[in-house]
């Protein structure tokens, strides 16, 4: 007896599922369900990068909000110091550490910062390498993001192979 080869399409957040409404597709090929949901994670990655969490501290008796909705969010880069390679050390374990706080379909995450080719350029920019696990199986994936700290203007790309931008 032949065995299928054919690839079931992983299955969307509820979220998705729920923007989607009436037109919900069931029949949909598995190659175009991992490109939504490459943009779904794409969305949602913009979506922690541009969302700012709760400036006030946390009373350690109440643990369990620094893993709540209260601590979603990258501080605001206005704030950090990012001068010297240590300071840009620091930042970078931080964002991976938020990326697997709050990514939870994404395994072995690293975020590696890039450097501009104009030194007065003031944009911050990093590559973040993960594992998109879905239901049936998992694939690397690759999003280099473009942050101003002035403007707080984001630009996320990619969720495949490394795609430059700007």
């Amino acid at each position: 007896m032949a065995r299928s080869t054919t690839k079931l399409p992983p299955r969307l957040s509820l979220f998705d599922r729920l923007l989607q409404g009436d037109s919900i597709e069931t029949d949909r090929n598995a190659d175009r369900a991992m490109r939504e949901l490459r943009e779904a994670v794409r969305r949602d990655l913009e979506i922690l990068f541009t969302t700012r969490p709760r400036y006030l501290s946390v009373p350690p008796e109440l643990e369990e909000l620094r893993s709540s909705v209260l601590s979603f969010g990258l501080q605001d880069l206005q704030t950090q110091q990012l001068a010297t390679p240590t300071q840009q050390g620091q930042f970078r374990t931080r964002l991976e550490a938020l990326i697997r706080q709050f990514e939870p379909r994404f395994r072995e995450v690293s975020v590696e910062l890039l450097s501009g080719t104009d030194k007065l350029d003031r944009t911050l920019r990093f590559r973040v390498h993960a594992v998109l696990q879905t239901d049936a199986t998992s694939e690397a994936v690759v999003y280099d993001t473009l942050i101003d700290p002035v403007s707080g203007g984001l630009v996320l790309a990619g969720g495949t192979g490394p795609e430059p931008i700007g």
